[in-house]
């Protein structure tokens, strides 16, 4: 998906929370993508640190649900990120 610059796009994790999954996500390797789950992801102040809990940095993966969303965002101008679920047994 293409991500335009300081626009948070969302995506909807299918099925009931007893469905899990593991998100795996794939960039370009100049894009700057922060992801959360379940609440906004913000792109942090130059010069600080982020304090917001679970606001990653092009994570590899994260363990997801159904009815969970992703939220993405990038400072960057155009940002391109691949996002694939991979349902967990049991």
């Amino acid at each position: 998906m293409a991500l335009a610059a300081n626009t948070e796009q969302t995506i909807t994790i299918p099925g009931t929370a007893v469905t899990k999954y593991q998100a795996l996500f794939s960039y370009i390797y100049t894009s700057n993508v922060f992801v959360r789950n379940n609440a906004a992801a913000t792109v942090p102040a130059g010069g600080t640190t982020g304090t917001q809990k679970y606001n990653e940095f092009r994570p590899c993966k994260r363990y997801v649900q159904g009815g969970d969303v992703l939220h993405l965002v990038t400072p960057d101008a155009t940002a391109y990120v691949g996002v694939s679920l991979r349902q967990l047994q049991g």
